[in-house]
């Protein structure tokens, strides 16, 4: 089986070619070291048993609804209007 956490050089410059990145040697030396930090990194989080329930938050997600009331209002939308008739707004013809 193949090694695929290995980062060589190599693969390095591939992928600076499919990103048409041309990195000087300084370059294609500190993403060698930061690709294998990364895949360390990721090493460690897969070696960790996941089996079991999964917690996505650290604490349990519920909604919190209220009770819905009819409550009588007394607000008149059309109150400060003078153009009005059979509760609507009336406004000047247009034609």
């Amino acid at each position: 089986m193949a090694d695929y956490w290995k980062i060589d050089k190599k693969l390095i410059e591939h992928i600076c070619a499919l990103a048409k990145l041309t990195p000087t040697e300084k370059e294609k030396d500190a993403y060698l070291k930061q690709i294998s930090d990364v895949l360390d990194a990721f090493k460690v989080l897969n070696e960790i048993d996941a089996e079991g329930e999964h917690a996505f938050h650290p604490t349990k997600i519920e909604n919190v609804w209220r009770e819905d009331r009819v409550v009588k209002t007394k607000w008149d939308p059309l109150g400060n209007s003078k153009n009005k008739e059979n509760g609507y707004f009336k406004g000047p013809k247009i034609v």
